[in-house]
């Protein structure tokens, strides 16, 4: 979910509560707010991509503490187009929606007991709506699986340029998007290597970005006309990656490509499941003299990973539960040396809004997979439909996976929104009458 401004996070993200306007910035976000309500709807999407490749978080307006960032006052334009052509199409709720709505409202009403103060009151009703306008405009523009893998396309083309942000970045060393502010002018440098950013609000967010859109990519391919495209497409996602020279998306791809390749053995996934699940629980009470956690320690794939940091972030949620259980806490730095960096979304959804955030997320990741797996194990829907489920599924897992090395926020956010909008829409999510399931089957083949 969005990821709340007043929580401690990676570094570059400290631009909120301060105007930054960009004249470029200003005229990309008047071109592209009236691209959002005049575009025909096959492209009304194309805005909000367009604005999360190329213009960095930082651009927002602040009015009386308000701060209306630009993908806020774009989606604000999308949903005017939506009023006034008459194109909320109504959409079969099922559980997965109810939970967002329920995380949303626990977001708002926790988190405000938390600070009691009104700008922690505006702060987390921002993020609330912030939430429910990206998801529910996804849920509803989603209505068929070429909806997704047009989708696809747009980021596919749009990643061909940011690559060739990426390689003059890592060339010059100066990210080119800094005048825009909210990131560094000057690439940061990890054991050797330049971490590219680009426009996102932190190399590894731009990493797990551009790795959780491979899925997205290859399906293209399995469904589309020809491999050429998703293949180059692929790879320019790959590159960006590479840039971003962090272990987390990385680890990103790798569990994509478990993903991809479990789909050989589905009918055993269950299993494999809770083979995975006793395994962990054999190596925490039996084998391992640490937490099983302290894995966690142990992940660096490119060098200068801060996995240790990781571990003591978690093992510190656990061990303080008390503090944070009933509406989170307003700090983490007393945890411990750094621990004010909340690098797992998990720890981040519990420390600003307690447990009932916390299970509110789950419930959302919960439902999500819940539809993915009714999809898959359904007879009746072709294996196109199996195929988009499958590509979903490892999306979900490579975001998971993500979530336990680094918080989102920012243009990271709206691609999981995206994602779960997208499993509403496209999966057998439970809690939509048997009615409105039948129908949903027959609209799931690509258009």
């Amino acid at each position: 979910m969005i990821q709340d401004p007043d929580v401690p996070a990676q570094a570059g993200h400290d631009f909120g509560n301060v105007t930054a306007v960009h004249p470029v910035g200003a005229a990309m976000l008047a071109l592209l707010s009236v691209m959002a309500i005049l575009a025909p709807r096959r492209w009304a999407t194309l805005p909000v991509i367009l604005l999360l490749c190329f213009i960095p978080a930082g651009q927002r307006i602040v009015i009386a503490t308000i701060d209306f960032t630009f993908v806020r006052l774009l989606m604000a334009a999308i949903w005017l187009r939506l009023l006034l052509r008459g194109e909320t199409t109504p959409i079969a709720w099922n559980h997965l929606d109810r939970a967002m709505v329920a995380w949303a409202v626990v977001a708002a009403v926790f988190g405000t007991l938390q600070g009691m103060t009104l700008s922690v009151l505006v702060n987390r009703l921002g993020i609330a709506v912030d939430a429910m306008m990206v998801y529910f405009f996804f849920r509803a523009w989603i209505q068929t699986a070429g909806d997704l893998l047009r989708i696809a396309v747009q980021f596919l083309l749009c990643g061909f340029v940011v690559l060739v942000f990426f390689l003059v970045e890592n060339r010059t060393q100066q990210n080119m998007f800094h005048v825009f502010g909210g990131v560094p002018q000057f690439t940061e440098v990890r054991d050797g290597r330049l971490r590219c950013q680009g426009a996102f609000a932190h190399s590894i967010l731009a990493g797990c970005f551009w790795a959780c859109l491979v899925p997205f990519f290859l399906v293209r391919g399995w469904l589309g006309r020809g491999w050429i495209l998703p293949a180059c497409g692929t790879a320019a996602a790959l590159a960006i990656v590479v840039l971003c020279a962090s272990s987390t998306p990385v680890m990103a791809v790798l569990f994509g490509l478990v993903g991809a390749v479990a789909y050989f053995v589905r009918g055993a996934l269950r299993w494999l499941r809770w083979l995975v699940l006793a395994w962990l629980c054999v190596l925490h009470f039996l084998l391992m003299k640490m937490p099983v956690w302290h894995l966690l320690a142990r992940v660096d794939v490119v060098g200068g990973s801060t996995g240790w940091h990781r571990y003591h972030l978690v093992d510190k949620f656990f061990e303080r539960v008390g503090e944070w259980w009933l509406l989170g806490t307003p700090a983490t730095g007393h945890w411990g040396p750094g621990l004010h960096d909340v690098t797992n979304q998990f720890v981040a959804e519990g420390v600003t809004g307690g447990l009932a955030r916390l299970l509110a997320f789950v419930l959302c990741i919960w439902f999500a997979f819940a539809g993915i797996s009714r999809t898959l194990r359904s007879p009746l829907l072709p294996r196109s439909t199996r195929l988009i489920a499958w590509s979903l599924g490892t999306a979900m897992f490579m975001h998971c996976m993500n979530f336990i090395a680094v918080s989102y926020f920012e243009q990271t956010v709206v691609l999981w929104q995206v994602t779960l909008a997208a499993c509403a829409s496209l999966t057998l999510v439970p809690g939509a009458s048997p009615e409105l399931q039948a129908r949903h089957q027959g609209i799931l083949v690509p258009s």
